[in-house]
């Protein structure tokens, strides 16, 4: 699909209190080494989101070079013992994916199907999907109404972008957000 659609499609979603404040955006850069992508998002033109391809793979191997360090472990046992608290949470293949975005980096192209596939989603859908992406752009979703926001802040899945897009919709919407006892 077309960015030009993508782009559009999620911004129709958008409340209408972020709608002009809010922007998404991507580009492309041709490398010797083949393409890159980067894509991001701004807050009255401050980046507030970023997913970027070449920082995903140095980042990836870095996870690498450190698992290595730690362990001699062949996979899965390596992420095991390095990062328990991801043990029985996630796939095996998905385990690297996951610890490097609860660290706030993100697959573009992970990024970039989540945005094509959220459009389709109903909005109880996406606040309940386990994609880190979609859950958050529910939160800033014009189908989300204040007293559902309201009532989910004790319910949110605790990663920091959902996190971040939740304190943002309830900044503009005036509603204090909740916040964890783990917060303090």
């Amino acid at each position: 699909m077309k960015w030009k659609k993508v782009k559009r499609n999620i911004e129709d979603l958008i409340c209408d209190k972020l709608k002009d404040r809010l922007s998404i955006h991507l580009t492309h850069y041709n490398v010797n080494f083949g393409e890159q992508k980067r894509i991001w998002v701004t807050l009255d033109k401050q980046e507030i989101f970023n997913a970027s391809s070449a920082h995903y793979v140095m980042e990836h191997d870095k996870l690498w070079i450190e698992i290595k360090r730690k362990t001699d472990k062949p996979f899965p046992d390596c992420l095991y013992e390095c990062f328990p608290e991801f043990v029985g949470k996630v796939d095996d293949g998905e385990y690297s994916t996951t610890i490097l975005e609860y660290k706030g980096i993100f697959n573009v192209d992970l990024v970039y199907d989540a945005f094509i596939q959220y459009p389709h989603f109903s909005i109880e859908k996406a606040l309940n999907s386990k994609d880190n992406i979609i859950q958050a752009l529910s939160l800033l979703d014009k189908r989300l109404g204040k007293r559902k926001l309201e009532a989910i802040g004790s319910n949110l899945i605790v990663h920091p972008l959902i996190r971040k897009f939740y304190e943002l919709r309830c900044e503009v919407e005036g509603i204090t957000p909740y916040k964890s006892p783990l917060d303090t």
